[in-house]
Order: C-alpha cells, then sequence, then structure tokens
C-alpha cells in the first residue's frame, strides 16, 4: 500500500512545485511588466523634459538673436545719424571758422610746428552719462592742433565784436564800467560782451542801444573748452587708457573786439585739488607765443602717439592741414 502511493506523493509534490513555480514566474513577469511600464513612464517623462527644455532654448536663443538684430539695427541707425549730424555741423560750423583757422595756420608756420591741425572736430562723447537717449548728442570743437610730441592744443574761437571782458571785471579796466553790470555775480570763470545794438523805436527810426552780455560759470568760454578739451581726452584714449598724455586748452578772441583778458584762466579740478589753466589770447601775436611756449615745452617728437590721435580724428570728418614736414598716417582697417 505504501509502495503504491510513493509515485503519486511523488507526482503530488511534483505539481505542486510546478504550480509555485507557475506562480513565481508570473509574479516575476508581471514585476518585470510593472518595471518595464516606469521605466518607460520615466523614459517618456525625461523625453519631454529634454524636449520642452529645447523648445525653451531655442526660443530664448531665437528672442536673443532677434534682440541683437533689433539692438545692432538701432546702433547703425544712430551712426548713421550721428554721421549725418557731424556731416551738418562740419558744413555749417567751417563757414565760421576759415579766418581763424587761417590766422592758426600761419602762426604755426611761423613757429615752425610739425603736426596737424583740425577745424570743425565733432565726435560722440565717450561718457555714457552725457548721452541722452531720447537725443544723439555730438561734441564739436573749433580747432585742435596736434604737435608731433603727441601733445594737443584744442582753440574755442570767439568772433565777439565790441567790449570783452574776460576773467576781468569791467570796473577793474575802467571805473566807467562800473555800472554796466552787476559784478558781484562774476565769480570763477566768466566772459562779458558789450556790444552795440541797432533797434527801431515807436517811430520806427534807428536807435543804438548798448547790449550786455554776460557767460559765467559754465557757459563761460574758458570752462566750455574745457570741458571740450576732457571730453576729447577720453574720445582718444584707447582701451588700455592709452591716449594724449595732456589735452591743452584755448579761448581765441578772433574778433574785431576791445579784449581786456586775465591770460589764464586757471578751474577747478573735480578732486578739488587744483584744476588745468586755458590759456585766454586776443590776437595771432598772443596765439603765437601760447604755441611757442607748448613746442618748447614738448620739443621730443613722439611720432607714435601722434599718428594714433590723428588717425583717431581723421575719422571725424573735420577739415585737416598738415604743418611742417609731418605727413598724414595710413589708415587702419
Amino acid at each position: 500500500m505504501t509502495s503504491e502511493l510513493v509515485p503519486w506523493l511523488v507526482a503530488g509534490g511534483l505539481a505542486v512545485v510546478v504550480v509555485l513555480l507557475v506562480i513565481v514566474l508570473r509574479r516575476n513577469q508581471s514585476s518585470a511588466r510593472a518595471a518595464l511600464a516606469d521605466a518607460e513612464r520615466l523614459r517618456d517623462h525625461q523625453t519631454g523634459t529634454l524636449e520642452r527644455e529645447h523648445r525653451e532654448r531655442t526660443a530664448a536663443t531665437e528672442a536673443e538673436h532677434a534682440r541683437r538684430l533689433v539692438a545692432a539695427d538701432v546702433a547703425r541707425q544712430e551712426a548713421l545719424a550721428d554721421a549725418e549730424q557731424s556731416r551738418d555741423l562740419a558744413r555749417r560750423g567751417m563757414r565760421w571758422e576759415e579766418a581763424s583757422q587761417r590766422t592758426i595756420h600761419e602762426v604755426c608756420r611761423a613757429v615752425g610746428v610739425n603736426g596737424a591741425l583740425f577745424t570743425n572736430v565733432v565726435f560722440a562723447p565717450v561718457a555714457r552719462a552725457e548721452r541722452d537717449r531720447s537725443r544723439s548728442f555730438v561734441a564739436q570743437l573749433d580747432h585742435v592742433l596736434v604737435l608731433e610730441s603727441g601733445h594737443v592744443l584744442v582753440v574755442e574761437n570767439k568772433r565777439w565784436n565790441g567790449i570783452v571782458f574776460d576773467g576781468r571785471k569791467p570796473s577793474t579796466v575802467h571805473h566807467a564800467f562800473r555800472n554796466l553790470l552787476d559784478e558781484s555775480s562774476l565769480t570763477g570763470s566768466f566772459a562779458v560782451q558789450v556790444r552795440s545794438r541797432r533797434v527801431l523805436d515807436h517811430a520806427d527810426e534807428v536807435e543804438h542801444w548798448w547790449q550786455v552780455r554776460v557767460q559765467a560759470g559754465g557757459a563761460s568760454p574758458a570752462r566750455q573748452v574745457r570741458q571740450q578739451a576732457r571730453r576729447l581726452k577720453h574720445f582718444l584714449s584707447d582701451e588700455d587708457g592709452g591716449g594724449p598724455s595732456w589735452v591743452h586748452s584755448a579761448v581765441f578772441y578772433s574778433g574785431d573786439a576791445a579784449a581786456y583778458v586775465q591770460a589764464e584762466d586757471r578751474g577747478e579740478s573735480e578732486t578739488g585739488s587744483g584744476g588745468a589753466s586755458t590759456a585766454i589770447v586776443t590776437d595771432a601775436t598772443e596765439l603765437q607765443n601760447l604755441v611757442t611756449t607748448l613746442v618748447r615745452r614738448n620739443a621730443v617728437p613722439n611720432r607714435a602717439r601722434t599718428d594714433a590721435v590723428v588717425r583717431k580724428l581723421l575719422g571725424q570728418g573735420a577739415h585737416t592741414v598738415t604743418l611742417g614736414t609731418y605727413r598724414l598716417p595710413e589708415l587702419r582697417d
């Protein structure tokens, strides 16, 4: 009996094992399918994330490219507007500066200057604080004399007539002038012009009136030309801060006015420790003395620095005259 049951017991045990194996295999298959489904969902999520990030990066790149194109077009339009404004200023300004240019040229020939004379220089200041987004701002210089030492002289030309007082109060010239104006406001840099003006009275008859014009503080000719000289120095400096070691300034009263001036106007520096001075000259002789002094004090030639300054100024559309043995350098791309 017992021997007959053994095969059945073995078969039953095997059947149980088979059932257990089937159950285990099905469970493993279910786990594998679940893991595969999880992997596919993770892959889909990662793919979607990558595609979204790619779209965002592409959109950002396209937006930045479009922004740069717009900025480049705006810059190009501004450059064209600046260039046209510079040409317009050059056309209009040259008419007024021809006489003073001839005088400066003759003075330089008499002194024996080697260098270049630029007339009616127009440029956009480097300092962004001086550039208004709502309008284009350019600086205009009457004359810029570049010496072979690399030193630069900025000349502000004033074709004033009548009587001119620059740095000197009228009452100190003659007591008869003490009632021209209230002199208490004449401090620091200032210039006063007194000129005759023809007007019509109520009967349409011509009358002659004395007109008094005061330019003081930042509006004075000396302060204006010093500011222009600072702008030019920044404009001429390269990225490493190199450029002319010094930019000198002068006011030239080239008109037929009777001028009473201080020969030098010394301004205050931004640090308050004393500033640069501006020469005030009233005729060709005084101008020649000024140029002679500058040439003697800066007698060592520096062709590389001179050429660098000249190249920068040549691009501003100014009228250019070479002086002495100096020859213009080749322009670089």
